[in-house]
């Protein structure tokens, strides 16, 4: 027996609403600017693809069984029963089992992607976090940029390369966080963290510290500027002539 005509609707009802909500969620997301945050937002559109199933199965079942089994004034009577169904028990068992192993496979790769470590050669920078502001040393030429909270820093970097930036803190817990890299990572006390990423498209990317750290917290900005190669060296060679960045 076919469904109501009432039902069918709330199925079609809710298809669109899905839909809108997950391009709503999806506009969340920063356009990746890495190779790494590539796979990252595949990974987060994945996830979002299956809640979107879910909950389009779900609603639509709940719709329909609210409309198709409603109850009539008067009538006290209950649908007919359903004592065990085996088939029925197996399926609704084994579709979240294997969605659950699927999406776990898939983001152990992308975590172990996104954390691999790069070759030699790679740009490597240093960055401390202090109250209220960052540090930024390329390790490889010596040149150091240290940000004021009423003037913060621009990193410079390479499109195409390999970077790998170590993180340090001067004095409490900061996040270093750049939305466009789908990055955040917490820069402790006593503990040098690591990720080494590649960038893969030239332009500008604001950063800020994401862990409250104090007064100054929303002051603690930067920023990126990813350009060409060979634009890079040029900017460490002009960086190299000029006296050395101020203390703060």
């Amino acid at each position: 027996m076919h469904p109501p005509l009432k039902a069918r609707r709330v199925v079609y009802a809710a298809l669109p609403i899905a839909v809108a909500t997950a391009l709503a969620l999806g506009g969340c997301t920063a356009s990746p600017a890495t190779a790494e945050a590539n796979s990252v937002a595949w990974l987060y559109n994945v996830f979002l693809a299956a809640a979107g199933v879910v909950f389009v199965v779900v609603a639509a079942l709940i719709g329909w069984s609210v409309i198709r089994y409603r109850g009539q004034a008067g009538d006290a009577s209950l649908p007919p029963q359903t004592h065990g169904n085996l088939i029925l028990e197996v399926v609704w068992w084994a579709l979240p089992t294997l969605l659950v192993i699927g999406l776990f496979v898939i983001s152990a790769q992308v975590l172990n992607a996104t954390d691999k470590r790069s070759p030699s050669g790679a740009v490597r920078v240093r960055v401390e976090g202090f109250q209220w502001q960052w540090r930024f040393t390329y390790l490889d030429s010596g040149v150091q940029l240290v940000g004021l909270p009423d003037r913060p820093p621009q990193l410079v970097l390479p499109v195409g390369e390999q970077i790998s930036f170590e993180l340090v803190s001067a004095d409490v817990i900061h996040s270093f966080y750049i939305p466009h890299f789908l990055l955040k990572r917490d820069t402790i006390p006593g503990l040098a963290n690591r990720v080494d990423l590649t960038i893969d498209r030239a332009g500008t990317y604001g950063g800020q510290c994401a862990e409250f750290c104090g007064l100054l917290h929303a002051r603690m900005v930067f920023s990126i500027r990813a350009v060409a190669p060979s634009d890079f060296q040029r900017w460490l060679s002009e960086q190299r002539a000029l006296p050395p960045s101020p203390s703060p």
